[in-house]
């Protein structure tokens, strides 16, 4: 697979002109939808780990994605708890394991 471009916030494939939607992946507009809404909720500056969160979700996957029709949706999700799961943990009291 080629390297995927994460692409900020503000120059979001959707709205940026100078962006050529036809030349971003659907790995990458996923990864992308991803990290953009997941750092719209905790905060600017956690680009980098929550691009590693996704990647780790994708090689933990236990099909190879390659095929077209292939839901990317599929390693958000998973992500997404992992995230969730993250966040809840480190608000509790006591010991982390």
């Amino acid at each position: 697979m080629s390297e995927l471009r994460l692409i900020p916030n503000e120059e979001s494939i959707e709205i940026a002109p100078a962006i050529d939607r036809e030349s971003v992946s659907e790995p990458e507009r996923e990864l992308n939808s991803f990290v953009n809404s997941m750092a719209s909720l905790i905060g600017p500056g956690t680009a980098g780990s929550l691009t590693d969160l996704w990647l780790d979700e994708l090689a933990c996957m236990e099909c190879i994605p390659g095929s077209e029709s292939f839901n990317w949706r599929s390693v958000s999700l998973p992500a997404s708890v992992k995230l969730a799961s993250r966040v809840i943990a480190s608000q509790l009291p006591g010991p982390r394991f």
